[in-house]
């Protein structure tokens, strides 16, 4: 197992372990154990999923690498389209967005299409 599955496991665990005694310590307020037990549980799976999928073997080649650099680039260019329609529709008058709406758009317009795009070519195969 590479040190860095092991690093993850142990930080999820202890994560984990942090949230619930928090959890069980506290009276009523259950913030602070809930993330600490959402950011253990991911860091676990994180570390599982990778050891099962990739084990020893190295995780990413020039390929991968060029796909996903390829998949951001388009995700910003398509975010960057998507937040001028944003900007053009609410100088239009088409729409009326307040500032924290407009943030989460625009965080997801780049988030989703960057998934998307990388998806696509990492089924496609390559980039040319």
């Amino acid at each position: 197992m590479k040190p860095r599955n092991i690093y993850r496991i142990v930080i999820g665990l202890l994560f984990i372990l942090t949230g619930a005694v928090a959890g069980l310590s506290s009276s009523g307020n259950i913030v602070l154990p809930v993330i600490l037990l959402a950011a253990g549980a991911a860091f676990l799976t994180t570390g599982l999923i990778r050891h099962n999928r990739y084990g020893d073997d190295p995780e990413s080649d020039e390929r991968s690498k060029k796909i996903g650099a390829y998949g951001l680039s388009y995700a910003w260019m398509t975010g960057a389209v998507g937040i001028t329609l944003l900007f053009w529709g609410e100088y239009a008058g088409i729409g009326h967005l307040g500032g924290t709406e407009a943030l989460e758009l625009s965080v997801l317009l780049l988030v989703i299409p960057a998934v998307v795009f990388q998806a696509y070519l990492f089924r496609k195969g390559d980039v040319e």
